[in-house]
């Protein structure tokens, strides 16, 4: 839906679409998938200053999986918030632009080179234990908000036993913020 994005995708390779039917091609083939469910909305809340998740909202890839059987596995990206930096004023503006399907995001990462991401800065990949979820055909809005809760917790632990780690003795006080 994006034109820069699509053609990006497309000069780097076959890259899958998120799309409900896609996804739901892909769990039918037994196919491994990597989705980071934050999107347009993560991107707009973006912060040097802040580790943000945007996942409240996100329950369609728990309900998949477990109309599917499949497990879950939390990652984050420690450091990637500081790859670029992001305009913080006008968030309700940005994420109503969101949903009309225009990033409502404004970054630049070096001086000289504002589309490139910051130089010198760390990444810290961290893949959490799978969250083994049961096959449930037509599961309910109780059982994906239970098995989203568990997701979330599992994602938040992850942050905590790691971020120091990360982030060195700044790390001790750092929360993540779950929008």
């Amino acid at each position: 839906m994006t034109p820069f994005f699509r053609l990006f995708s497309r000069l780097i390779g076959t890259i899958g679409s998120a799309g409900k039917s896609d996804m739901i091609s892909y769990l039918k083939k037994g196919e491994h998938l990597a989705l980071p469910p934050g999107g347009f909305e993560e991107a707009t809340l973006t912060s040097t200053r802040q580790d943000r998740v945007f996942i409240k909202k996100r329950h369609g890839f728990i309900r998949l999986c477990l109309k599917f059987g499949v497990a879950v596995r939390p990652v984050y990206v420690f450091g990637e918030k500081d790859l670029f930096s992001n305009i913080q004023m006008l968030k309700k503006f940005r994420l109503k632009l969101n949903r009309m399907g225009l990033p409502g995001i404004l970054v630049w990462g070096e001086p000289l080179l504002p589309f490139l991401p910051k130089m010198n800065k760390s990444m810290h990949i961290i893949v959490g234990a799978p969250i083994a979820l049961p096959k449930i055909e037509n599961p309910s809005k109780d059982e994906v908000a239970k098995w989203h809760g568990k997701y979330i917790a599992s994602l938040t632990g992850l942050f905590e036993n790691h971020k120091v780690n990360a982030y060195g003795e700044r790390g001790k006080d750092m929360k993540l913020e779950v929008w």
